[in-house]
């Protein structure tokens, strides 16, 4: 079992040299992991983990601030991904290259897409009176292409 796995045993009170020997070794691989885990860290977050006494605690510690900042950061990227339109004068192939980007940045996260998802959501960004018939037209024929391959065609 590891030690980021493990509790803290009990200190022996039998004075047994084999369990004395299994404590101290606990004891002084824990304090080592410890200060690799803060001497690794940024130092604006050492203060939140400093004084807790198992490196196993600390690492559930900065699971839990990093997972929260990769939730907000997964939620500011689909919110800009649904919201982004082309802009008039825009190329579309530098707009599809903006969405494939926020997708890439997704996919660093944990989330993947599938290609139709991608591609109706790169449709869906386009003005429709300029590009509807495109639209119609690309769904109708069931046309699956890369992303890069969709905007040049744009």
């Amino acid at each position: 079992m590891s030690l980021l796995e493990q509790d803290e045993p009990e200190y022996p009170e039998d004075k047994n040299p084999e369990v004395v020997k299994a404590y101290e070794l606990f004891r002084q691989n824990n304090s080592t992991t410890k200060l690799l885990v803060l001497s690794s860290i940024d130092k604006t977050i050492v203060d939140s983990v400093k004084d807790l006494a198992l490196a196993k605690h600390m690492l559930e510690e900065l699971k839990e601030l990093y997972g929260k900042q990769n939730r907000y950061a997964h939620h500011q990227l689909v919110s800009l991904l649904h919201s982004t339109k082309l802009t008039p004068g825009t190329p579309v192939i530098d707009h599809v290259m903006k969405l494939k980007i926020l997708f890439q940045e997704l996919e660093t996260l944990g989330t993947t897409h599938q290609l139709e998802y991608k591609t109706d959501v790169i449709l869906d960004s386009l003005p429709w009176d300029i590009y509807g018939s495109f639209i119609i037209n690309f769904n109708m024929n069931k046309i699956s292409v890369e992303l890069l391959e969709l905007g040049n065609t744009l």
